[in-house]
């Protein structure tokens, strides 16, 4: 089943793409101080803003940073983790990694690359490769940065999270097609985690930083507490 991976995953384009240019390497808004800093880094066509709510949330002191990817292509979830960590450079010592949909294979990479930074994980309605087909996926074009074979590819070539806080939330498709399975991918992600757990977040679809910003910000609280 595939019920539940976002729809540009499986949308066609067959326009000629062009390499990004050299200066465009995204950049990252920061805001407060603090340690951990919580970084969060949206899906895929997706940028900076969609946490705002999120972000507003979150208390004055809570040092945050929200990652607003290149905006051409051809990208992969290692390409993104580089230009991420770059960014980071001298905004924090230490993170909170909250990746949403495409966003989660990025999370995975950069745990993986600076595992010592990294003081815990929040995956939004992740991808996951379970429900992955990549005879489905969307060919990189101008309208569609992503090269998902690739990016998953990354993202599976990595340890996930471990030893640190781990959350998976997922949107609340109970009752629909391919639940069972889009659930049990959901929880492989946090089985790492000390602890690791997911959360089915109610009223919501697979946008949850839009539907349910308060959820990701308690989510956040939550994780932040155990340090």
């Amino acid at each position: 089943m595939r019920r539940f991976l976002p729809a540009l995953l499986l949308l066609s384009a067959c326009s000629t793409v062009r390499p990004a240019p050299a200066t465009d390497v995204g950049h990252l808004d920061c805001r407060n101080a603090g340690e951990p800093a919580v970084v969060f880094i949206a899906g895929a066509s997706r940028g900076a803003a969609d946490w705002d709510a999120v972000r507003a949330a979150l208390d004055p002191d809570v040092r945050t940073c929200a990652w607003e990817p290149p905006h051409s292509g051809p990208r992969t979830a290692g390409s993104d983790t580089r230009l991420l960590l770059d960014a980071l450079k001298g905004q924090a010592k230490r993170w909170v990694l909250v990746g949403h949909s495409y966003g989660g294979l990025v999370v995975r990479v950069a745990s993986a690359t600076e595992p010592d930074a990294l003081a815990g994980a929040v995956f939004v309605d992740s991808v996951h490769e379970d429900l992955f087909d990549p005879a489905q996926a969307a060919p990189v074009s101008e309208r569609q940065h992503i090269d998902w074979v690739r990016s998953f590819r990354d993202a599976t070539s990595v340890e996930l999270p471990h030893g640190v806080p781990v959350l998976a939330l997922v949107a609340d498709h109970r009752g629909e097609p391919g639940w069972e399975e889009n659930l049990a991918s959901q929880i492989k992600l946090v089985t790492g985690g000390a602890p690791g757990e997911v959360e089915v977040v109610e009223r919501t679809g697979h946008h949850i930083p839009r539907d349910r910003p308060d959820a990701i910000a308690a989510a956040v609280r939550r994780l932040l507490a155990v340090h």
